[in-house]
């Protein structure tokens, strides 16, 4: 029997710092010696989903959760829990055993720790204010299309990651600049993406479909039946 231990985190829309999730994870790897991996409950890939899909494909027969935030999100928490079910839902052929921890004493330990530093002098901050400033943030990205993908947990459990990559992927060299957003609801239709103009929105999409939806193909790529009236 072996066991795997994921670390479960929420980034914000905007992103989170890679280099330092990755260095918490081998440091928990390191301390634990035991096998510790990484996985997004939305914005981010590796989702969930894919963590345990990978989990059953490597033999793995227990997987422990961690959610990791401070102080405690109950968001993230609760969505980790229903992206399991879900995962065990649809999955039924797939042996794998997914408990769950919630470390709460997380946010003891980080109180302690800021606490410890009230006394200590602070790092002078000698940034530059050219930075509000620079023209670099004035500056729209030229484009006629604009394909706004949802990345929120459901999302995400249905193939948003794959998604966005090849959506991506095939804007290269067009006219098309593709975002990635949180929720944007409805969530039973995911993957979803709005394509402005003309404010059309598509559910139930899969990577395939990146290239009719960056090109202005939907006609030709078979896509219409996709589209979700409003």
């Amino acid at each position: 029997m072996s066991r795997r231990t994921v670390v479960v985190v929420r980034p914000t829309v905007s992103g989170i710092d890679e280099v330092a999730t990755r260095r918490l994870i081998d440091q928990v790897r390191s301390a634990a010696q035991q096998d510790v991996r990484l996985a997004y409950l939305d914005v981010g890939s590796p989702s969930v989903h894919e963590v345990l899909d990978e989990a059953v494909v490597d033999g793995v027969s227990d997987v422990v959760l961690l959610p990791v935030a401070v102080p405690r999100d109950k968001y993230l928490t609760t969505w980790t829990r229903r992206a399991v079910a879900n995962w065990s839902e649809t999955r039924p052929a797939k042996q794998l055993t997914v408990t769950m921890h919630e470390p709460d004493s997380l946010a003891d330990a980080v109180a302690s720790h800021l606490g410890g530093l009230l006394d200590e002098p602070g790092t002078p901050i000698r940034d530059s204010p050219a930075s509000y400033r620079s023209p670099a943030w004035s500056t729209i990205e030229a484009h006629d299309r604009h394909v706004l993908i949802c990345k929120g947990p459901r999302c995400m459990a249905y193939g948003a990651g794959p998604l966005h990559r090849a959506l991506t992927a095939n804007s290269k060299n067009t006219e098309t600049k593709v975002t990635g957003t949180g929720c944007l609801s409805p969530c039973n239709l995911g993957p979803l993406a709005i394509v402005n103009p003309p404010g059309e929105w598509y559910g139930h999409l899969h990577p395939e479909d990146a290239s009719a939806l960056v090109r202005d193909q939907v006609i030709a790529g078979g896509l219409a039946h996709k589209r979700v009236p409003r």
